[in-house]
C-alpha cells in the first residue's frame, strides 16, 4: 500500500533526492562537476553560462543534498563530486588539491612538463610554460609547500625541480579528462599523448 511506513521497528525508506525539478540547471551542474572535479567556481559559470545567482541556488542545494563539496584551493573555490552518480567518480580527499591545481593553466604545465620530461632548471621552465621566472617561482613555491615538487642542487647554482609522486600525477591526468580550453593549448596536446 502506498505510503506504508513497512514493519514495525523498520526506518521508512529514504528516498534519493531528485534534480528533475530543478532541470536542467542542476543535471548539467552535476554532469559536468562529475566529468571535471576540481573545476574552479568562475570556470564553471563561464563554461555553462549559467547566471550566477541560479549557479549559487543549485550548488547550495546540491551541497545540502550530499551530491557536491566545495573547497578553496589555492585561493579558488573549487567544486568535487560527492558521489559517482553517471559520469565520473568522486575524487579522493587527497587528490582534491591536486586535481584543482590541474585545472589552471601554469601549475597544470608545470606539473606536466616534469612528468613527460623529467627533473628541469627555472630557465628550462620558464621558457617551457611561458611565464616570468618570478612569476614561476611563485608555483613553484606553491607546489612545493604542497608536496608536488621539490627542488634539489644547490642554491644559487643549478638547481631543478622534479615531481613528487609523478605516478599520482600521471594517474589522475589520465582518469580526469582536462577541460578544454578557448585557445590552443600545447599542454592539453601533451595530455593526450599520455594516453596509452
Amino acid at each position: 500500500m502506498p505510503g506504508d511506513p513497512g514493519p514495525p521497528g523498520e526506518a521508512p525508506p529514504q528516498e534519493t533526492p531528485v534534480l528533475r525539478d530543478a532541470a536542467p540547471w542542476a543535471e548539467a551542474l552535476l554532469r559536468f562537476v562529475q566529468t571535471y572535479p576540481g573545476i574552479h567556481y568562475r570556470s564553471l559559470q563561464r563554461r555553462l553560462r549559467m547566471p550566477p545567482g541560479t549557479l549559487d541556488y543549485h550548488l547550495r542545494r546540491m551541497e545540502r543534498l550530499g551530491y557536491l563539496e566545495s573547497r578553496e584551493v589555492g585561493g579558488y573555490r573549487c567544486l568535487f563530486p560527492c558521489k559517482p552518480l553517471g559520469a565520473g567518480s568522486p575524487a579522493q580527499e587527497k587528490d582534491q588539491i591536486l586535481l584543482a591545481l590541474l585545472r589552471q593553466r601554469i601549475p597544470r604545465a608545470i606539473l606536466l612538463h616534469l612528468t613527460y620530461f623529467g627533473p628541469a632548471s627555472g630557465a628550462e621552465l620558464s621558457r617551457s610554460v611561458e611565464v616570468s621566472a618570478s612569476h614561476l617561482l611563485y608555483y613553484i613555491e606553491r607546489l612545493e609547500r604542497l608536496g608536488l615538487v621539490e627542488r634539489f642542487g644547490e642554491a644559487g647554482g643549478n638547481r631543478k625541480a622534479r615531481v613528487v609522486a609523478a605516478d599520482r600525477v600521471r594517474e589522475l591526468l589520465l582518469s580526469f579528462p582536462p577541460l578544454k580550453e578557448s585557445a590552443p593549448d600545447r599542454w592539453l596536446h601533451l595530455w593526450e599523448t599520455l594516453r596509452p
